[in-house]
C-alpha cells in the first residue's frame, strides 16, 4: 500500500486514546500509530501559449483569465494540498515557477503573473517535470531566470544545476507513506514545437519496458506519462535513492476550450490513461473549475480499501455458483460517514475478470488499478479498487433523489420515506423546521430527510446546486455482506445493508445495475443528523447486520420440477430478514416476493428487551432458516442472543444479555422456543453473538442439532430429536477460554461443521506382540478459531485455531447420566511443531502419531502473540481454511498500514493438522482477511490454446523455439477432446507473496485410510478434479421437500 490514512488517523487517535478499557472492532481499520500529517502533492502544469489569450465563446473572458481564476480558487479551497506550479515557456519546453510545497501565497502570486504567449511544448514541459521528480539536471529551466531556484542544487558553478527531487527525504523528517506526485496538465491546444526530447523518451521507454514505444497523435506525450506512472507489470521508481519504496507519479489531463482537434483530445485521453489519471474536458469557466475540483477529488482518493467478496448463489441449480463475484467495499474516515461501495467482477475459467474480460486481480490479490468493474459507464475511467468510483456508488449519485423508491416502517407496514411520513411517525407538528425525535434530544428536519434521500442540500460539492445528488450516498457495508437472489427473470437481485441506515435492493442486469428500492427503519432516524454533519470522532452504525433470505419457489414446470421463476401471483415466496449488529437490537422482516414492491412481513420487528426477547442484545447473529420436526413443516429462524456491549470492556466478566438462542416462526416472528437463563435452564454466562450452526444429522430434511459459540470461549451443543420439544437437551461441548488474561478467548463466529470420518488407529498387545488396528470412525468436525473481535489490537490472549472431533454423531436426548464432559484445550493435540508433516517419510512414526491423535479429541494450533481469528473458518475437500489478523507491536508497526498489522490465511489437513500446500500460512493483501468463499462451477478439462476442441498435450521435447532445431518450442498431440468438468475455487482472501495464487484451487485430501507411495505417506489427491464424497459434507440443509412439490 502506497497511500496512508495520515492526518485522518492522527486526529482519530487523539479522540480515542483515552478508551483504554473499552474497545470495538473499528480499531481494526484505524492505525493509531500514524503521526505524520502529510498532504497530497500536486504539480499544476499550466498552458501559457498564445492561444490562451483568446476569449471564450459568447464574449466570455480570456481563457488565460478564466484559467487563472479557476486555479486561484482551487488553491484557496485546498489548504491541505501541497501545490507546485509549472508553465510552458515559448518554444523552449517549460520550467518550475514554484516547487512542490511552496506556500500557497507564493503559488497564488505566481499564478497571477502567468502570461499568454508562445507555442505549446506540452511534451517537453512534462519532460522537465520528469527531470524534476527524478532529481536530474535542469534542462529547459536554464532558459529563464524566472524559475524557482530553491528546488535546485549546484556544487560546481561550471556545470548545470541539478534538481532536488521532491521525493528526497529531508534529514530528520518522517518517512512519507504517500510516495506519489500528481501532475495536472491543462492545455487548450495540440502540441506545437514539441519534439526535441523524442529520442530521449524513446530510449528511456525501451530501457524501462523492453521494446520501442508507439506514438499517439504523432506525439510521445502518452509514452512519457507511462514512464512516469508505470504499469501493472513494470513498477516505476522515479527516485532510486530510496530503494525501500517505489516513488511514482500520476498524470491527469484537462482540455480547455474549443481549440483542440480530435487528435489532440485523443492524445490527452491516452496520456491520462497511461499516466494513471483521468482526462476531463472543459469549454467554459465553470466547467474548468469543476474539472479541476473533480481531478483533486480523484487525487484525494486512496487506491486502497477493505473489501470482502461474495459469490453469487444459484437458487435454481444449487450444484453450481453464478459467475458474479460481488465486492462489498469501504474506507474508514474520522467522521460519522465512511465511504462505501459495491462492485462486481466475474469468474471466467480460473480467473476473475473485469467488464472488458481482462484479468482483474493483481499479484497482490487486490483489484487492479486499471480494472473496469461491471456497471461502470464507458465514458468513465477505470475504477479499480477505488471506493468512491464506479459500482453502486456511482449509480446512486446519478439518480434523481425524488424518483428513488425509498421506504420506512410505520405501524406494521412500510411507507414512502418522505418528511411528511416521518412527521406522522414521530408526531411532529411543525411543517418546515421539523422537531425532536421522541425519546431523544435530537432534532430532525425536512433537509435532514432530503439529505438522507441523497440530495446535496448542503452543496458539499461546491457546484452552486443544492438539489443535485450527493457523491457518497451508499454508506459503508462494514459488516453487512451482500446476498444475491435469482428470481428467474434473467437478472440477479442484491440485498445489502450499510451504516447509512438503509437496506438496499439492487437489480444486476449484467452490464448495468438499477436500484429497486431502499428501506430505512424508523429506529435509525436519530442517526441522520450526525451523518449529515459528518460528526467528528464518531462512528454511526445502521443496518450493519447479517441478512438471510427464505426462498420458496412453488411453481412447477412441465416436468413437475420447480420452474426456477419466482412469481408472487402463483404463491411463490421470498422473504428477507436483517439484523442491525451495532446499529441496534432489532430484527426486521420484509416480503420481497415481488422484487420491486417490498412489504413488511411481520406486524412489528423483533425488539431486544421486549416481551419474549428479554435476553436479546445487539443483533449480530444471522438468522438461520430451518425446519425442525417438533414445530411441524413451517419455516423457522434460529439465531443467537446477540452481543452484550459489556464485552467491549477489556476485563472479562459475565453478561446480562445475549445469553441464549431463539427460534421464531419465519412468517410471523412469533417465538416458538428459546434457550435462555429463564427458558430451559441455560447455564451460559456469556453472550452468543455468532451465527448458530445447524445440522441435519440423519438427512431427513429437518434440522436436529445446533452448535453455538459464545464470547467466553465456549461451544454449546443443542440436540432436538423427534417431534417433542420436551426431548430437547443441551450441554457445553467445549470450554476453551477462562478468566485468566492469557486464556480470555472469545468466539464471534459460528463453527464450521463438517461431517467426515477418519481412520482411528489403536494399538493393543496380544501374545506379547503389539497389534495395530484401524477403524473408519465418523465424526462431526467442529472447525473454529478464537479471537476478540471487539478488542482486536489486544496482545494478552493466546488465541488458537481448533478442530474438535465430536464423535457423538447421533442426535439424542442427553441427561446428567450420559452428558460428556466439556472438551478443554489439553484434550486437543498441539500441532505447532507439525508432528505429522515431519513424519511423512517415516510410515511407522506416522502411524504412532495417529495412535496418539486417537487419544485426543481433535487438535489445536497456537497462534502467535496477539494473532487472532476474526472470521469464520471453512472446509473444502478435507482442508480447513482459517484467516487471522496480527496487530503490530509498537516497535515494528507499519505507519503506512491502515491497521498497523497484517493478515494471513492458514490451510490445514482436517484430520492431521498439517500443511497441504507447500506452506501452511499465506500472507494476505488485506490486513483483516475475510472467510474464503467457495465458487463451484464448470470449466474446460484442459488447455485448448488454439480453440480446436482438443486438449493441448505438449511433447516432452523442451527445445528452444528460437534455436532452429527440430521440435523446438511447443508441439501438441491433440487427440483428447475438451470436456466440461466441475471446478472449485476459493475467492479471497487475497493472497500475496510467496506461493500466492488468486483465486485458490483447493486440493482434496486422501483417506480416510492411509495412502503410502514409495514408502512415503501421501496426504493429498493429485487429481485436478475436486469431489466431496463422504469425506467432508458441510451441511447447510433445511427442509426443501415442500419447495419441490406442488403448491398447497
Amino acid at each position: 500500500m502506497k497511500l496512508t490514512f495520515n492526518r485522518i488517523v492522527a486526529s482519530f487517535f487523539a479522540a480515542t486514546v483515552s478508551l483504554s478499557v473499552t474497545a470495538e472492532d473499528i480499531e481494526l481499520y484505524v492505525n493509531h500509530n500514524v503521526e505524520t500529517d502529510e498532504n497530497p502533492r500536486v504539480v499544476i502544469i499550466f498552458d501559457t501559449s498564445g492561444s490562451m489569450g483568446s476569449k471564450l465563446p459568447y464574449n466570455g473572458p480570456k481563457k488565460i483569465d478564466a484559467a487563472k481564476d479557476a486555479m486561484t480558487q482551487l488553491v484557496n479551497d485546498n489548504s491541505a494540498i501541497d501545490f507546485g506550479l509549472m508553465r510552458f515557456n515559448g518554444n523552449n519546453g517549460g520550467y518550475i515557477m514554484a516547487g512542490l510545497g511552496s506556500s500557497h501565497d507564493t503559488i497564488l502570486g505566481q499564478i497571477e503573473k502567468l502570461p499568454a504567449s508562445g507555442n505549446t511544448p506540452v511534451t517537453e514541459t512534462l519532460w522537465e517535470a520528469y527531470l524534476y521528480m527524478t532529481g536530474q539536471t535542469v534542462w529547459y529551466g536554464q532558459n529563464t531566470n524566472q524559475r524557482d531556484f530553491s528546488v535546485e542544487t549546484n556544487d560546481n558553478p561550471l556545470t548545470p544545476p541539478d534538481y532536488i527531487s521532491p521525493f528526497r527525504q529531508a534529514y530528520g523528517s518522517q518517512e512519507r507513506c504517500d510516495n506519489s506526485i500528481n501532475l495536472i496538465l491543462m492545455t487548450d491546444g495540440d502540441p506545437t514545437q514539441d519534439n526535441n526530447r523524442n529520442d530521449d523518451i524513446k530510449d528511456l521507454y525501451k530501457q524501462k519496458f523492453g521494446y520501442n514505444p508507439s506514438k499517439t497523435s504523432n506525439s510521445y506525450l502518452a509514452v512519457l506519462a507511462q514512464i512516469i506512472h508505470g504499469t501493472q507489470d513494470v513498477e516505476i521508481d522515479l527516485y532510486e535513492d530510496t530503494p525501500e519504496v517505489a516513488d511514482t507519479g500520476r498524470v491527469f489531463t484537462i482540455g480547455f476550450g474549443s481549440g483542440m482537434s480530435s487528435k489532440g483530445k485523443t492524445l490527452l485521453e491516452k496520456t491520462a490513461e497511461l499516466g494513471g489519471g483521468e482526462y476531463l474536458h472543459a469549454d467554459t469557466s465553470a466547467e474548468l473549475s469543476e474539472a479541476l475540483n473533480n481531478t483533486i477529488s480523484r487525487i484525494r482518493e486512496v487506491n486502497d480499501s477493505f473489501s470482502s467478496p461474495t459469490v453469487a448463489s444459484n437458487n435454481v441449480d444449487q450444484t453450481r455458483s453464478r459467475e458474479a463475484i460481488y465486492f462489498a467495499m469501504f474506507y474508514p474516515e474520522t467522521g460519522a460517514r465512511w465511504g462505501g461501495n459495491l462492485k462486481k467482477l466475474v469468474m471466467s475459467g480460473s480467473n476473475i475478470v473485469d467488464s472488458t474480460g481482462r484479468e482483474a486481480i493483481g499479484d497482490d490479490g487486490l483489484i487492479k488499478e486499471d480494472a473496469r468493474t461491471f456497471w461502470l459507464p464507458s465514458n468513465k475511467p477505470a475504477d479499480g479498487n477505488l471506493v468512491a468510483q464506479g459500482g453502486v456508488n456511482y449509480l446512486l449519485s446519478s439518480l434523481d433523489s425524488q424518483s428513488r423508491k425509498l421506504y420506512i416502517d410505520s405501524d406494521g407496514s412500510i411507507v414512502d420515506f418522505t418528511f411528511d411520513r416521518v412527521k406522522e411517525i414521530l408526531n411532529i407538528v411543525s411543517d418546515a423546521i421539523g422537531g425532536i425525535i421522541p425519546g431523544t434530544d435530537i432534532a430532525i428536519s425536512r433537509n435532514d430527510i432530503n439529505w438522507a434521500r441523497g440530495m446535496d442540500v448542503d452543496n458539499e460539492d461546491s457546484d452552486s446546486s443544492s438539489v443535485d445528488q450527493r457523491a457518497n450516498i451508499f454508506g459503508d457495508p462494514l459488516h453487512s455482506k451482500p446476498v444475491s437472489i435469482d428470481y428467474g427473470d434473467g437478472n440477479i437481485r442484491i440485498l445489502v445493508g450499510t451504516n447509512a441506515g438503509f437496506l438496499h435492493m439492487f437489480n444486476d442486469k449484467g452490464n448495468s445495475i438499477e436500484e429497486e428500492w431502499a428501506f430505512m427503519p424508523a429506529e435509525l432516524l436519530k442517526n441522520i443528523p450526525a451523518l449529515r454533519t459528518n460528526q467528528a470522532n464518531t462512528k454511526v452504525y445502521g443496518m450493519d447486520g447479517p441478512i438471510s433470505v427464505f426462498f420458496n419457489n412453488k411453481s412447477l414446470n412441465s416436468d413437475g420440477l420447480n420452474d426456477g421463476v419466482i412469481d408472487a401471483t402463483k404463491g411463490d415466496e421470498v422473504w428477507a430478514f436483517a439484523g442491525m449488529r451495532r446499529g441496534g437490537k432489532n430484527y426486521y422482516a420484509l416480503d420481497i416476493s415481488s422484487p420491486d414492491k417490498p412489504k413488511q412481513l411481520w406486524s412489528k420487528p423483533i425488539v431486544g428487551g421486549s416481551d419474549g426477547f428479554e435476553y436479546l442484545a445487539q443483533t449480530w447473529s444471522k438468522p438461520q432458516i430451518a425446519y425442525i420436526k417438533a414445530f411441524g413443516d413451517e419455516p423457522l429462524l434460529v439465531f443467537g442472543g446477540g452481543y452484550d456491549t459489556n464485552k467491549d470492556n477489556a476485563i472479562r466478566s459475565e453478561d446480562e444479555s445475549g445469553t441464549g438462542i431463539y427460534i421464531v416462526k419465519a412468517k410471523t416472528g412469533e417465538r416458538v422456543w428459546a434457550l435462555t437463563p429463564e427458558d430451559n435452564n441455560f447455564q451460559g454466562k456469556h453472550s452468543i453473538a455468532a451465527d448458530i450452526a445447524t445440522l441435519d444429522s440423519d438427512y431427513d430434511g429437518y434440522i436436529d442439532r445446533l452448535y453455538a459459540t459464545d464470547t467466553g470461549g465456549n461451544i454449546w451443543r443443542v440436540d432436538m430429536p423427534g417431534s417433542d420439544k420436551n426431548s430437547f437437551s443441551h450441554y457445553k461441548l467445549a470450554e476453551l477460554g477462562s478468566s485468566l488474561a492469557t486464556q480470555d478467548r472469545r468466539f464471534f463466529y459460528k463453527p464450521l461443521v463438517a461431517r467426515t470420518m477418519f481412520s482411528k488407529v489403536s494399538k493393543t498387545s496380544y501374545g506379547g506382540e503389539e497389534i495395530t488396528t484401524r477403524l473408519d470412525t465418523p465424526y462431526d468436525a467442529i472447525v473454529i478459531g478464537s479471537g476478540n473481535r471487539s478488542n482486536p489490537l489486544a496482545t494478552n490472549e493466546q488465541d488458537h485455531l481448533y478442530m474438535i472431533r465430536d464423535e457423538q454423531t447421533v442426535t439424542k436426548t442427553f441427561d446428567s447420566q450420559n452428558t460428556p464432559e466439556p472438551i478443554v484445550p489439553s484434550d486437543l493435540m498441539l500441532m505447532n511443531d507439525d508432528p505429522f508433516g515431519n513424519a511423512l517419510d517415516n510410515v511407522d512414526e506416522f502411524v504412532e502419531l495417529e495412535a496418539d491423535l486417537a487419544g485426543f479429541k481433535g487438535w489445536r494450533y497456537e497462534l502467535s502473540n496477539g494473532e487472532k481469528s476474526l472470521a469464520a473458518a471453512t472446509v473444502v475437500g478435507g482442508v480447513a481454511y482459517y484467516t487471522s489478523f496480527t496487530p503490530a507491536l509498537e516497535s515494528d508497526k507499519n505507519q503506512c498500514s491502515l491497521t498497523g498489522g497484517g493478515g494471513a490465511m492458514y490451510a490445514f489437513h482436517l484430520h492431521y493438522g498439517t500443511k497441504v500446500y507447500d506452506q501452511l500460512k499465506f500472507t494476505t493483501s488485506y490486513d483483516v482477511p475475510d472467510t474464503a468463499q467457495l465458487y463451484f462451477g464448470e470449466g474446460d478439462s484442459c488447455i485448448d490454446a488454439n480453440n480446436n476442441g482438443l486438449c493441448d498435450v505438449p511433447t516432452p521435447d523442451d527445445g528452444d523455439p528460437d534455436d532452429g532445431t527440430p521440435g523446438g518450442g511447443y508441439e501438441y498431440e491433440e487427440t483428447i477432446p475438451v470436456s466440461q468438468v466441475s471446478q472449485f475455487y476459493l475467492i479471497g482472501p487475497s493472497l500475496t507473496g510467496e506461493g500466492a495464487v488468486n483465486p485458490i484451487k483447493p486440493p482434496e485430501i486422501n483417506g480416510p485410510g492411509l495412502i503410502v507411495v514409495d514408502g512415503k505417506v501421501k496426504l493429498v489427491n493429485d487429481s485436478d478434479t475436486l469431489g466431496f464424497g463422504f469425506k467432508t459434507q458441510q451441511t447447510y440443509i433445511y427442509k426443501r421437500e415442500e419447495n419441490d412439490s406442488s403448491s398447497d
